[in-house]
């Protein structure tokens, strides 16, 4: 059996089209703000209209500014809710330094889960990694320590590009943390796909072609993820969990129509899973892995 994981990496909107601001990364201004909650509202909604499982993956902060309309919006028990750091530093340049590991990793656990009423136990990188956490032991230290039993960190290409590549889960025995469950994501960051700068893998090493344009609208977002779906299928792999922003979602389709048009076709070919739903699988099925 494979399966479609809809996992969200719900972080602030980083307005990188917008030449005039004097402040480059995250926007939190009023305006922002309210796009952020739109864009988490959106996605939501293609969820609860198809009674389809998803996991958002929270930067804390965002509960810092917003925590009550986000617990308002992903407050139901059919999304799966996770943390993203506390303010979406790159974990791996924090080194050993365990004061800041904490906060990003600690603080923001408990926050979340002081929000939402409910144990935290899956991490997503911000950014990802070519090589997840492998060799990284302070940050996995604090992890373990932290509560976390999985991770999605492995997010990027051959020397950090992007697509990421069809990578599927692992332990990180070698490491010294045989419990502990890298979920690799697959495919476009969406905001790369859709304009945002990052390196670019050439020649293409997803096994389906890139996009011939960029894509401007929902379709042809869908059409660039698409093909992941029966590549699965085909491949008899385990998930395919491509990556995704709600406030970049938004910003191409205020309705999150890609969202939609991808759920509906994944539900022709695969089952549908949460990132928690298939920690437990593989945890009761260790074969998988």
């Amino acid at each position: 059996m494979s399966y479609y994981l809809a996992a969200y990496d719900t972080e602030g909107v980083f307005p990188w089209w917008d030449k005039n601001r004097r402040q480059r990364g995250f926007s939190y201004s009023p305006e922002h703000i309210t796009e952020f909650l739109n864009g988490v509202r959106a996605v939501a909604d293609v969820h609860l209209e198809r009674n389809v499982p998803a996991s958002f993956f929270l930067v804390a902060k965002m509960l810092e500014l917003a925590g009550p309309e986000l617990r308002a919006i992903l407050d139901h028990p059919l999304f799966d809710i996770q943390c993203h750091s506390f303010t979406h530093p790159n974990l791996i340049a924090l080194g050993d330094d365990r004061p800041k590991l904490q906060y990003e990793l600690g603080d923001a656990k408990k926050l979340i889960e002081d929000t939402f009423g409910r144990e935290v136990t899956g991490l997503t990188a911000p950014g990802g990694y070519t090589d997840g956490f492998r060799r990284q032991h302070p940050a996995l230290e604090v992890m373990w320590e932290s509560g976390y039993r999985y991770v999605r960190s492995v997010g990027l290409g051959p020397k950090g590009t992007m697509p990421s590549l069809m990578d599927q889960p692992f332990w990180y025995a070698e490491d010294g943390f045989p419990d502990l469950l890298e979920t690799p994501s697959h495919a476009w960051h969406d905001n790369v796909l859709t304009g945002q700068p990052a390196s670019v893998h050439w020649p293409p090493l997803l096994p389906w072609p890139y996009p011939t344009a960029m894509p401007r609208d929902a379709q042809g977002v869908y059409e660039a993820y698409a093909p992941g779906i029966d590549y699965c299928l085909q491949e008899e792999l385990l998930y395919y969990m491509p990556i995704f922003h709600p406030w970049s979602i938004y910003r191409i389709d205020n309705q999150a129509a890609q969202i939609g048009m991808l759920l509906d076709h994944a539900s022709q070919k695969l089952e549908f899973k949460s990132c928690s739903q298939i920690y437990q699988h593989i945890v009761t099925h260790p074969e998988l892995v």
